[in-house]
């Protein structure tokens, strides 16, 4: 007898009852079930390329392959003199700006007082008008880097680089303390919330696909649910398969691109069925079950006894009720052997229960431990 189920024996009555949970059998739609492979991806446009913007040193940086990063969150430092010579001509074009303010301010009270042309004014306001352009895309350019141009007061060479969106570090393409180009890949960032997974069919399974078909990808001893999203236009060269795209609804927070899994689809013809919590299910005695509760099985025996007790029988009930009314308590549940149909995600289709009949869909280690404890009581006895 295991460590586990000794204790399960020992425990009390009200703390098993407390670990069980009791459900009603689901009539729910289920099609045909195909098991094929699937490839983990992502969409091209779930993967922001991290750049450098402009030539220069990777000097540092902040993240490792991995880590987790929220959007703006300093993931490396490139140390640039293109940057350097952008903060210089930003700072010496803001320095020009405000002198041609104050010289268009002092032409226009000349011109006001008749003291300078319309000709001269004219030039004047062109001249401030270039030089705040220029200092007006300069500060755009600045701005799309992600500096704050309105705290910059000083010439700098190092450009902070940051993540576009919320996500988790995949490849670093550059080594640290490398020169890296204009507008080069430095690293990846993936969207940790938009997984998909490309399912390998036969042609004419993948031709039955439609909107109702759920997919179940099964990742690391767990599944989760994915829906159909659409058919891929090119059959897959390798394995002249069908390419069908499916949306995980969730995943685990590890979740490696490229793994290839098992991936259960639902397809048509579509069929009622009779379901109950995977969690339910379970073997005793070499078949498959779920546990339900005696008082709804026991109308049959307590017919077919009525009327036959003698006083002898009451008297041993009596007996036997003093003695095994505490073995009573404990054994409210017996096993309904169920055939199993079909698996999808936490629930299973089964036959052997009817539409609304209750099981116990939590705790069914308890009641194996409760059933084993009245068996060896009986042996004893």
């Amino acid at each position: 007898m295991t460590k586990r189920l000794l204790l399960l024996i020992l425990l009390p009555p009200a703390l098993i009852a407390q670990n069980i949970a009791i459900a009603h059998a689901k009539e729910e739609t289920l099609g045909k079930i195909v098991s094929v492979n699937a490839k983990i991806t992502q969409l091209s446009d779930q993967q922001q390329k991290i750049v450098s913007r402009l030539p220069g040193h990777v000097e540092r940086y902040f993240v490792t392959p991995g880590q987790t990063v929220s959007k703006g969150d300093k993931v490396a430092l490139v140390e640039s003199m293109a940057f350097s010579k952008m903060t210089a001509t930003f700072l010496a074009l803001k320095a020009q700006a405000k002198a041609a303010k104050e010289s268009l301010e002092t032409a226009r009270t000349l011109y006001k007082k008749g003291l300078m042309s319309q000709h001269d004014f004219n030039r004047a306001l062109i001249e401030t008008e270039e030089v705040l352009s220029k200092l007006d895309t300069l500060r755009s350019q600045l701005d799309s880097l992600g500096v704050a141009t309105d705290r910059l007061d000083k010439t700098t060479d190092t450009l902070i680089l940051r993540a576009h969106a919320d996500g988790t570090v995949g490849d670093i393409f550059v080594p640290l303390h490398a020169n890296v180009d204009a507008e080069e890949p430095i690293m990846s960032v993936v969207n940790r919330n938009a997984f998909y997974a490309v399912a390998y069919l036969d042609v004419a399974d993948a031709m039955r696909l439609s909107e109702k078909s759920d997919g179940y990808v099964a990742y690391a001893n767990k599944e989760y649910h994915a829906h159909y999203v659409r058919l891929m236009p090119v059959i897959d060269e390798e394995t002249q398969r069908a390419k069908a795209l499916f949306a995980l609804d969730s995943h685990p927070k590890t979740i490696l691109i490229d793994t290839f899994v098992p991936i259960r689809i639902a397809l048509p013809p579509y069929s009622k069925v009779v379901t109950v919590e995977k969690s339910a299910l379970t073997l005793f005695k070499g078949e498959w079950v779920v546990f339900v509760e005696k008082e709804h099985n026991e109308t049959h025996e307590k017919t077919e006894h009525e009327g036959k007790k003698t006083a002898h029988a009451h008297k041993e009930e009596h007996n036997e009720a003093k003695h095994g009314e505490h073995e009573h308590k404990e054994n409210p549940y017996e096993p309904r052997v169920v055939e199993p149909l079909a698996y999808f995600g936490d629930r299973v289709a089964v036959k052997g229960l009817e539409v609304g009949e209750a099981y116990v869909a939590s705790g069914v280690y308890f009641i194996k431990s409760m059933l084993l404890k009245s068996s060896l009581s009986e042996h004893g006895h």
